[in-house]
């Protein structure tokens, strides 16, 4: 095997400080599941219903989302290798993102779904729960920077889902196609180009607004795995596990291509990613099926309870996969 150039040969991995472990990151995991847990028996209890979870859904959205990427962006200092590296991230964002779509449209064709279900299929195999997980999982563990690195793969994520992804399971064609562009416009997508530019600029908010700012930010690592914990009470367990076609969906999107994009990125050619970046991609491409297809196939008549269904049971895998993921990664870098 050719191989070009290797990450151990980068500053990042020189560092022992920075070096992110298996241990620091099953850590995270742990701590996400439990506060899943918590929000999930309060919800069983009867404590948190559907308006706590629609509530907590926007508020997360619209305000400490937003603010999160905002705070995490804009407080960098600038570098052009960082720039440098956001390029990077978005074009291997496009291509994975277009090899998923392939993938969940070649299932889709082999398993003959029905019409309400395989634009669904083919969005929970493609777009990933970025803002629910990706952000509270790279803000844990890598700080700023992983959050920095995830609003590139967030953007195309986004992007398509809005834009292919809404179209496959609106098979009805309630949405104009105004409408699904205009939706790309989200809290999200603002705060990272206002992030950018405020980086780019080195613009600076007095630390009494910035840090207002980030703390409320901050909290939506908890939020996020809140309202997780509270949709997942909804979904019917006994009937998610009997169907194949959400194991395909863990088994490509969670597992094969996130490994394959793994080697690439670490035995082929790093394309002049850190160490932060590649785990951040590669993370990203693994993160469970994203909550709005479940909303989106609800408001367009699809079949939004398998997507539910698919939802819970990907959250579920993800714990054990993130870091599964990370160890690929470390083993690819090492050998």
């Amino acid at each position: 095997m050719l191989k070009y150039t290797l990450l151990l040969n980068y500053p990042f991995f020189q560092d022992e400080r920075k070096k992110i472990t298996l241990e620091l990151m099953i850590e995270k995991v742990i701590m996400f599941a439990i506060i899943i847990a918590i929000s999930f028996a309060g919800a069983k209890a009867g404590w948190l219903g559907e308006a706590v979870r629609m509530g907590l859904s926007r508020f997360i959205i619209k305000i400490t989302a937003p603010l999160m990427i905002f705070t995490s962006i804009a407080g960098l200092q600038f570098d052009p290798a960082l720039v440098r590296e956001s390029v990077t991230i978005v074009i291997i964002s496009i291509i994975a993102v277009s090899v998923l779509l392939m993938l969940g449209a070649l299932y889709v064709k082999l398993a003959r779904l029905d019409k309400k279900t395989r634009g669904v299929q083919v969005a929970l195999m493609s777009f990933g729960n970025v803002a629910f997980i990706a952000y509270p999982l790279l803000e844990a563990v890598f700080g700023p920077m992983g959050v920095f690195y995830g609003a590139f793969y967030h953007l195309i994520n986004d992007i398509g889902f809005w834009s292919i992804g809404v179209a496959k399971i609106d098979y009805k064609g309630k949405k104009t196609k105004k409408e699904r562009i205009l939706s790309i416009f989200s809290s999200n997508f603002l705060a990272i180009v206002f992030g950018l530019i405020f980086f780019s600029l080195q613009i600076k908010i007095p630390s009494f607004i910035f840090d207002t700012m980030k703390g409320l930010g901050g909290t939506t690592v908890y939020l996020s795995l809140s309202f997780i914990g509270v949709a997942m009470s909804e979904v019917d367990i006994r009937k998610t596990y009997k169907k194949l076609s959400i194991y395909v969906i863990v088994l490509v999107k969670m597992i094969i291509v996130p490994v394959i994009a793994a080697f690439v990125l670490t035995r082929v050619h790093s394309f002049g990613l850190s160490y932060e970046a590649v785990c951040a991609a590669v993370l990203q491409i693994s993160m469970p099926c994203m909550t709005l297809v479940s909303i989106m196939a609800n408001e367009v008549d699809g079949n939004y309870r398998y997507a539910a269904e698919a939802v819970f049971a990907s959250t579920i895998a993800s714990l054990f996969v993130m870091p599964a993921v990370l160890y690929i990664i470390d083993y690819f870098i090492k050998i």
